[in-house]
């Protein structure tokens, strides 16, 4: 998702200067392996976000500590934390030790599928048996973000086709996607460039941060 070889290269520093059997070197291995043990991460970042433990490590916030020191957007990190959290309260057997280490790493849930998941579950207007179909395909069968991401769009499809209020709200939920990326791509333009104060790349983060919110 997000491990280029410099980034892995990062980790492995990071890794040695950190003492093994260490929280901070747990993490740092959770990070490297990312695809078949981000819910072991997802649980790290709820108690280092919680217990403020970036701040031992010499770190000023929690953001910075995620690109600086694991290589990950805050984004990714609020989607780890959310999609762990969803598990450990609505799907506890999937966050458990034993779980993980008998589970085919094929059928490990990705953290975007359970974060679909997740979505699904809070839209009050998909019913319980779209829910459990999807719960299947999720947790028994690993599929794919692509996959369910596609069930999903069926599922509103037809939440859409039975109620215009619907339709008008995943109208303008597309209309705020569209735009968030355009502030994105601004703000790394400015940054780049250095055209304009830090003050209003910080403008721009709050805007961010707002349409993040109503997205989510």
């Amino acid at each position: 998702m997000y491990k280029t070889t410099k980034a892995l290269h990062h980790i492995e520093e990071k890794m040695s200067e950190a003492q093994e059997g260490s929280l901070r070197h747990a993490v740092l291995a959770c990070a490297k392996s990312f695809k078949s043990s981000w819910i072991d991460l997802g649980q790290y970042l709820v108690t280092i976000h919680k217990d403020k433990e970036y701040k031992v490590w010499g770190y000023s916030t929690f953001e910075v500590y995620c690109a600086k020191e694991i290589g990950i957007r805050k984004e990714t990190a609020a989607k780890l934390i959310r999609s762990y959290r969803f598990l450990e309260e609505e799907e506890p057997e999937y966050v458990k030790k034993d779980y993980l280490e008998s589970a085919d790493t094929q059928k490990v849930p990705s953290c975007e599928a359970v974060n679909m998941l997740r979505q699904v579950k809070q839209n009050k207007d998909i019913g319980i048996a779209d829910y459990e179909r999807m719960k299947r395909q999720v947790l028994e069968e690993g599929k794919g973000e692509k996959e369910v991401k596609d069930v999903y769009r069926s599922m509103l499809q037809a939440v859409r086709e039975s109620d215009p209020e619907e339709a008008r709200r995943e109208k303008k939920l597309n209309y705020l996607r569209r735009m968030i990326s355009t502030v994105r791509s601004i703000k790394r333009e400015l940054e780049i460039n250095k055209l304009l104060p830090a003050k209003v790349i910080t403008s721009l983060e709050k805007v961010i941060a707002d349409i993040e919110q109503e997205l989510s």
